[in-house]
């Protein structure tokens, strides 16, 4: 992800949080690095920084998190090498197997879905194709795509291509939020440099899987040691917030 897009994502949760937060300070909201973002009241300034809260490994080679970043580039060069053929414009959906792809991987793989993009691209007349792989078509048919869907909806200005998935959600456990903040408290010292008090903002439930909890009982029960003001889990699904109970170490 580029850092542009990293401020982008950050500033939506920094507004989901200040739409949702009663008494969020009111001030000059300024980006920043160490901390995300500074907020300048009238006699202070808080200094908040966003956090996404990804599961831990799951005894694959690469974990989650970085598995779907390689398969959103696979599937984005695969786009890329699309557009380059000066093709009728889709909406392409792509589900492929949770593996733990190689970066030598991302070329060869990518081709093969610009080429099963364009042979699934709808007859005039015809909103969509879909194809899954199965032992007839497995000759051209890549063995890691379950499956491709293929749209060409009216209005489109470009050609759009995206991964679908799965995965379980587990629970949201005091443990897993004790990491990210342990993690965050070895950097306060930089973040209250440049502010007053300092606040951690962890976001679940975002755009990624890797970030999907269900249950956060456990978390609302716990106590968590820390040097920031305020802690805060963001849940993008259904937009609530959770303030956790803190103790200064």
């Amino acid at each position: 992800m580029t850092r542009k897009a990293k401020k982008h994502f950050e500033r939506q949760y920094l507004d989901a949080v200040r739409d949702l937060l009663a008494d969020f300070p009111l001030g000059d909201v300024r980006e920043y690095e160490q901390p995300d973002f500074l907020v300048r009241t009238s006699d202070r300034v808080i200094g908040i920084e966003i956090t996404e809260l990804h599961r831990a490994n799951d005894g694959q080679p690469v974990p989650m998190q970085g598995r779907e970043a390689i398969r959103d580039q696979i599937v984005q060069r695969a786009k890329a090498l699309y557009d380059g053929e000066s093709l009728p414009l889709i909406d392409c959906c792509v589900h492929l197997k949770d593996l733990s792809y190689r970066r030598t991987e991302i070329d060869p793989l990518a081709a093969k879905i610009a080429a099963l993009a364009k042979r699934n691209i709808p007859p005039e007349g015809t909103l969509a194709k879909r194809e899954q792989y199965d032992w007839v078509n497995r000759e051209y048919f890549p063995e890691e795509v379950d499956y491709i869907r293929v749209a060409r909806f009216d209005g489109l200005t470009a050609s759009f291509f995206g991964t679908a998935g799965s995965t379980w959600a587990e629970p949201l456990t005091p443990d897993t939020v004790r990491a990210v903040i342990d993690t965050k408290d070895g950097k306060i010292d930089e973040y209250l440099r440049q502010c007053d008090e300092a606040w951690l903002v962890i976001v679940t439930d975002s755009r990624t899987m890797s970030t999907w909890f269900n249950s956060s009982d456990q978390v609302k029960a716990a106590t968590f040691m820390t040097r920031f003001a305020r802690v805060i889990i963001l849940r993008t699904f259904g937009r609530e917030l959770i303030e956790l109970p803190t103790a200064r170490p």
